[in-house]
């Protein structure tokens, strides 16, 4: 029925152009390039600082200006698994007991001014988070600090690391599947810091566009002062930039960043009009506007279910421990849950595009085989106590079954095994055994049918999402339908990218829609869960970011820290096994606690237009991933040639 309704509205918006007005359908683009040297993408959502590409900082923002601009040491691909050696020449290599971590680095990468890269930059770059706390960008200075990493160089082109105790994993810090740790120009920022003010630092500093350089391939030239879109310029030696050096490509001359707004369709009308090459995502009725009026476009597969499936996260329904107060209890926690019917989310929200995951890992090929095949028999053992002794079996191992025989009822055909194109199992939907746990947890219904707190009052729960993530959006419109039409009163708040975050960071939130992974797409979780440990703690009011962690759910749990710190010496490769099984007990842990309601993995309508520029990569041409705005996604950006 939503997708019915929100098609309805589309047919609509398109059909009463005049009435959409300048600012709300795109029209034109903002900048004076001929278009043959112009690459426009799908910027996302809206800059909240413009024109400060200090990335370092807390709250630096990396999303684009990672893949055009920054480097570090390596890259995960999440397409082909590949280890990409970008800025260091070979693999690291530890000492015995892991305490020590030499890099070779990589010769010939110069930076946009003509200086080359060297160790004298990674020692600066290191030296310099490690001493300003104000540097907290993905809590790189927590954990440089935490390890006391002292770095040496021991060459032009090579470092050592020295660490305070073992650690298997101190390359992760430089490995990016989002973000690793950027290398400054230390010729540049050095000479900022030393004419600093008594009293400043360079977390406040302002690295203004005439006055960056960069490892990357583009130079940012321009910018709308409100943050809806950015320009950038090819460096005039490309070849000379790491992706340049890997590929082999030189990128258009200019890319252009535009955000659209948060309503899908304009994306859509966008590049059905040539003014957008690529978009970054859109929900499925915007998708099929595309491929009915942008002849040349197309996302990963040609057929259902089209969108690319593995970028390595998941979509959760979190939950704030510090926020309503009858969320801390767990018997609430799993009637949320057994209050969502997740075919219906699956299909008639998402559109059959999307993973089912029951827990914070992805079901790709890798991972399910690691983590979803080996839990199924313990899920679908699984019992809860429903209250007076009755145990029930929550889990449903034939949820992918369910939306395969959707997908064909709707004309598609099925291109595997269902749990290869739809996830695994998820919970059962079942609002008997959801009343009785609420029951259990001291709630009743009121006259109305609505659900009372134990202290009689109107239970009323705020759920909070981001539109610019459609599928975010939708898993919480679905969540407000269901838990609606169960007798939960529901505030729905929708909110733009930076307050929803700004409220993420304070714990501003009783249940919201963020996303995450717990392991990496070599399956290794310690590098991802390690900022939940009850160290990075913050309670409701305090930022989290300055702690190094992820404090987002207020949570502090004695099992989770106990698994995390036998995680830490664990090698992951070497002790692969041990890894894995410490890692599949977190995940029954946090599962049998329901401390988020995790839904569907990722899926991205990543579709680009090939009227202008063409080589991106498909599922015929998987050369490397489609994520532009990851810090792999340089090397797609790299590749593109011109249509013609």
């Amino acid at each position: 029925m939503l997708r019915k309704l929100v098609f309805l509205a589309l047919l609509a918006l398109i059909a009463l152009p005049t009435l959409v007005g300048f600012a709300q359908e795109p029209d034109g683009l903002p900048v004076d390039i001929p278009r043959e040297d112009l690459w426009v993408f799908d910027q996302i959502f809206r800059w909240q600082t413009v024109n400060n590409f200090n990335v370092w900082r807390i709250g630096g923002s990396t999303p684009f200006h990672h893949a055009l601009m920054l480097e570090t040491f390596w890259n995960r691909d999440q397409e082909t698994g590949e280890f990409i050696h970008a800025l260091a020449a070979a693999d690291p290599v530890y000492n015995d007991d892991f305490t020590q971590m030499s890099v070779e680095l990589r010769p010939g990468v110069m930076w946009s001014d003509g200086e080359e890269f060297n160790a004298d930059d990674v020692v600066y770059t290191i030296e310099t988070i490690k001493a300003n706390p104000e540097l907290g960008q993905g809590g790189w200075h927590a954990q440089l600090t935490d390890f006391d990493a002292a770095v040496e160089k021991t060459g032009d082109y090579s470092v050592s690391f020295t660490l305070n105790r073992s650690n298997p994993r101190f390359h992760t810090l430089f490995e990016s599947r989002w973000n690793g740790i950027y290398m400054m120009p230390s010729h540049i920022v050095a000479e900022v810091e030393a004419n600093l003010a008594d009293g400043e630092n360079l977390g406040g500093w302002v690295w203004e566009a005439q006055d960056v350089v960069v490892l990357g391939n583009y130079l940012p030239v321009e910018a709308d002062p409100n943050g809806y879109w950015e320009l950038f310029k090819r460096r005039d030696d490309p070849e000379n930039s790491l992706a340049g050096i890997i590929t082999g490509g030189s990128g258009p001359p200019y890319a252009l960043s535009i955000f659209y707004g948060n309503d899908n369709i304009k994306k859509a009308i966008a590049m059905s009009r040539n003014e957008l090459d690529v978009y970054f995502d859109v929900d499925i009725e915007s998708f099929d506007f595309t491929l009915e009026n942008a002849p040349a476009a197309r996302s990963w597969y040609q057929d259902f279910p089209w969108a690319y499936p593995n970028e390595v996260s998941s979509r959760q329904l979190a939950m704030n421990m510090e926020g309503d107060p009858l969320i801390a209890h767990k018997d609430v926690r799993w009637a949320l849950a057994l209050a969502i019917d997740i075919v219906e989310l699956q299909t008639e929200y998402i559109g059959g595009v999307a993973k089912v995951t029951p827990f914070p890992v992805p079901p790709t090929a890798k991972l399910y085989e690691l983590y979803h095949g080996p839990m199924t028999e313990w899920l679908s053992n699984l019992q809860i106590d429903l209250g007076g002794g009755e145990m029930y079996s929550p889990y449903d191992p034939s949820i992918p079954d369910q939306i395969a025989a959707w997908a064909e009822e709707q004309g598609f055909t099925v291109p595997g095994e269902p749990h290869e194109v739809f996830g695994s199992g998820w919970w059962k939907y079942d609002t008997d055994a959801a009343e009785k746990l609420l029951m259990n947890a001291g709630l009743s219904r009121g006259g109305d049918g609505m659900w009372m707190t134990p202290e009689g009052e109107p239970w009323v729960l705020d759920l909070q999402s981001d539109p610019s993530e459609n599928d975010a959006y939708r898993m919480g419109q679905a969540a407000f339908d269901m838990w609606t039409d169960f007798g939960i009163e529901v505030n729905f708040s929708t909110l733009d990218r930076n307050t929803w975050n700004q409220n993420h960071y304070v714990g501003e939130y009783e249940v919201s829609t963020p996303w995450t992974s717990f392991a990496l797409a070599s399956g290794d979780m310690w590098p991802n869960i390690r900022g939940r440990h009850s160290r990075y703690y913050a309670p409701v009011g305090e930022d989290y970011r300055p702690l190094g962690g992820d404090s987002v759910r207020r949570l502090q749990d004695a099992r989770s820290d106990e698994l995390i710190d036998a995680m830490e010496s664990v090698n992951p490769v070497a002790q692969e096994a041990e890894n894995i099984e410490l890692g599949i007990q977190f995940l029954q842990n946090w599962v049998e606690n329901m401390f988020d309601i995790t839904c569907i993995a990722f899926k991205k309508f990543v579709t680009w237009d090939e009227t202008y520029w063409t080589g991106f990569p498909t599922a015929e041409n998987p050369n490397y991933q489609p994520l532009y705005w990851f810090q792999g996604g340089k090397y797609a950006i790299q590749n593109l040639h011109p249509t013609g």
